[in-house]
């Protein structure tokens, strides 16, 4: 086992790490076209960000273990840091945008799909519901009208009775 790692060693490690940032930066990039197809609320944005954060942690963790024999040095975290932010505000910033907008011009495609598919099985339940609630008037019309004349009998009724 070496104490002290080569220069050599050393670079290609932080070149690794480089990559490796890149690829956590692909890994939030994705996360973040989810948030913005499913539109989650504050709390799950902040839940997304902690289990993105946790599996960053152990992703690093495991990289470290593989690269550097388990032993976390800083220039490995800075070389993720710098392929992160050299992915988030290059490559990632230009992904958002254009997913935005394909993803928004798919859901209204789709919705206008859908919309073309079900709309005649909406108007056909639009008429029959208008014609059930019409019947439903018409029926409870016809109702009242015996429990007025059976109302109306037994009042009769009971005054011939008093009578």
């Amino acid at each position: 086992m070496e104490y002290i790692l080569s220069l050599s060693t050393q670079t290609k490690s932080f070149l690794y790490s480089l990559g490796f940032g890149l690829l956590i930066g692909v890994l939030y990039d994705a996360l973040r076209v989810v948030r913005l197809i499913l539109s989650f609320s504050k709390a799950a944005v902040y839940i997304t960000d902690f289990l993105f954060a946790l599996v960053s942690a152990v992703m690093t963790f495991l990289f470290c273990l593989s690269v550097t024999n388990g032993e976390v040095r800083s220039y490995i975290i800075l070389g993720e840091f710098i392929g992160f932010s050299v992915f988030y505000f290059s490559f990632g910033s230009v992904a958002v945008r254009f997913t935005e907008k394909s993803v928004r011009k798919i859901f209204n495609a789709v919705k206008r799909f859908f919309h073309f598919i079900f709309s005649p099985f909406i108007r056909i339940f639009t008429v029959i519901s208008l014609k059930i609630s019409n019947l439903k008037k018409k029926v409870r019309k016809k109702a009242k009208k015996p429990k007025e004349i059976a109302k109306n009998l037994l009042q009769k009724s009971k005054k011939s009775d008093i009578i």
